[in-house]
């Protein structure tokens, strides 16, 4: 009986360990995530897309729960980020906000991008996909994003 009743108790006091330990993040507009995951990886392909990856990162207080959130940027964006000079406030938010901007060198050859046009904020990778990879062997939670 005191076998069962020590059991018990270790079964409730880890389960009440594990759920303090949990991330919870909270918002000023009252959206909860409740995962375990502190890294994040999403793959986009427009300026829609973009825009909503950077809203989430900033709802999700990156710097305030020590999250990382990494945006990869594929496909037209990547022409985009370089040449639409109204993209230059969403690279500030990025960085105001703590996410992480990379972008595919593939796809900038294949647009016909000039590479020196790429903010310096904005790191460049040989090949999105294998990036994203990398990421997901990193134990990034991670998501592609296409239009």
């Amino acid at each position: 009986m005191k076998s069962l009743f020590t059991t018990i108790l270790s079964v409730l006091l880890l389960s009440v360990t594990l759920l303090a330990t949990a991330q919870t993040s909270t918002n000023t507009n009252g959206l909860i995530y409740n995962g375990t995951s502190t890294k994040f990886g999403v793959m986009i392909t427009d300026v829609m897309h973009f825009k909503v990856a950077l809203e989430t990162a900033e709802l999700m207080n990156l710097k305030k729960n020590g999250y990382i959130f990494e945006i990869v940027m594929v496909g037209k964006l990547a022409k985009e980020i370089a040449e639409n000079k109204e993209l230059k406030a969403d690279i500030e938010k990025s960085e105001a906000v703590g996410a992480k901007l990379v972008v595919c060198e593939y796809a900038l050859d294949l647009f016909k991008v000039d590479k020196s046009k790429i903010d310096k904020r904005i790191e460049i990778t040989k090949n999105a996909w294998l990036y994203m990879f990398e990421l997901k062997d990193k134990g990034y939670n991670t998501l592609d994003i296409q239009s």
